[in-house]
């Protein structure tokens, strides 16, 4: 079986996109959510009561900035109490997956963040009701590429077969129920976030242009060998999984494979917000597919800086703690309501980012390579 060609060589691609989560659409979900909740309108400043002693008149203690309720969300869910195996997220449907507030803490900034945040990121996605991701677009949740870089790392050839090692060969065959087996099948584009030694990156495969894109936000375009057979890896397995659904096979004997391209997208600028880059690029991405169903990447991506993407953490977690296909989003939006200032101030603590490196650590001179990064893992 082959990969992708290594005849040429991999050309680089860009693209321009704008943040997600606009406020109209924040909006919606908060007042949906309120109203299911019999509350009017969106609440938009803390109002925690005053204790019923009688000084009902006296001053409240002002606080360091309103708290509206996006911001309640995401405090209260990666609040560092004693109940961190607290389901607060449970999908919609009749494949039930599950998330704990210990998922949740990973999202706080210059924390890594684990598997189950980004695969609830593409399970939400992928009902949103946008034409793109009904039609063209399917998130491939991370589980099965995981485990198999887990399992097999980059020699994915069986020793006694020569061939690369089969999904049907994991022991974890659960995480196949969780795949929409219609829209592996039927959709043009596949995202398929995976996370390799502590690093998240995301592949991009369009059956259209029959064009196969690694979006990195480390190592970019320059790519050693060992990532190279990484991702030939990844497009072995992603194959698999469309002929498991139904879908013609993308290796065939008369084809080469589909063309490898790297994304150029701006480095990350620190070692721990690669899993936030991932799960906006699946938002934001979709803005690349043309008129004719094709993946065009066209222009420059946006730098981010690390105050928005620790706001985008914060967006990320309110957006799924208030999803429509989260079971218990009125009883977690009831408890975020229901937090005292002094629950609010410890939270806030704890998404305070560390000390920013001076200015002679900020050298080239003293800056971590991917060589080096390899070297660690």
């Amino acid at each position: 079986m082959q990969g992708p060609s290594e005849t040429q060589d991999p050309e680089p691609c860009s693209l321009t996109l704008r943040p997600w989560l606009q406020p109209e659409v924040a909006n919606e979900i908060i007042t949906d959510v309120l109203l299911s909740m019999n509350k009017e309108g969106p609440l938009t400043r803390d109002e925690d009561q005053v204790q019923q002693t009688g000084d009902e008149d006296q001053p409240k203690t002002p606080e360091a900035a309103p708290v509206n309720l996006e911001e309640r969300c995401f405090l209260w869910a990666i609040m560092d109490n004693d109940n961190q195996f607290e389901t607060i997220f449970q999908l919609r449907g009749p494949n039930t997956l599950e998330a704990m507030r210990y998922n949740f803490m990973t999202m706080v900034p210059q924390a890594y963040i684990d598997m189950q945040m980004v695969s609830l990121v593409c399970h939400v996605l992928n009902r949103e009701e946008r034409t793109r991701y009904q039609r063209d677009v399917y998130c491939v949740p991370p589980e099965i590429l995981i485990r198999m870089f887990e399992t097999y790392g980059a020699n994915y050839l069986d020793k006694k077969t020569k061939m690369p090692y089969r999904v049907s060969q994991l022991k974890d065959q659960q995480y196949m129920e969780l795949l929409d087996k219609e829209k592996l099948r039927k959709h043009s584009t596949l995202f398929a976030p995976v996370l390799y030694s502590r690093h998240w990156w995301l592949y991009v495969l369009d059956m259209q242009s029959k064009e196969y894109y690694v979006v990195d936000s480390i190592y970019g375009t320059t790519q050693s060998q060992e990532r190279n057979r990484l991702h030939r890896f990844a497009f072995n397995i992603l194959n698999q999984l469309r002929v498991w659904a139904g879908a013609p096979s993308l290796l065939k004997k008369h084809t080469i494979g589909l063309q490898l391209r790297f994304v150029d997208v701006p480095k990350q600028p620190n070692s721990t917000d690669c899993g936030v880059y991932v799960m906006k690029w699946m938002e934001l991405l979709v803005a690349a597919l043309s008129a004719a169903h094709t993946f065009k990447i066209q222009y420059n991506i946006e730098e981010w800086n690390e105050d928005q993407l620790d706001q985008f953490r914060k967006e990320i977690v309110s957006k799924l703690i208030m999803s429509k296909d989260n079971t218990l989003n009125v009883n977690s939006i009831n408890q975020a309501l229901n937090m005292t200032r002094e629950a609010i101030t410890e939270a806030r603590t704890r998404i305070e980012r560390q000390p920013k490196p001076s200015a002679a650590l900020k050298s080239p001179y003293v800056q971590v390579t991917t060589a080096e990064l390899d070297k660690r893992h």
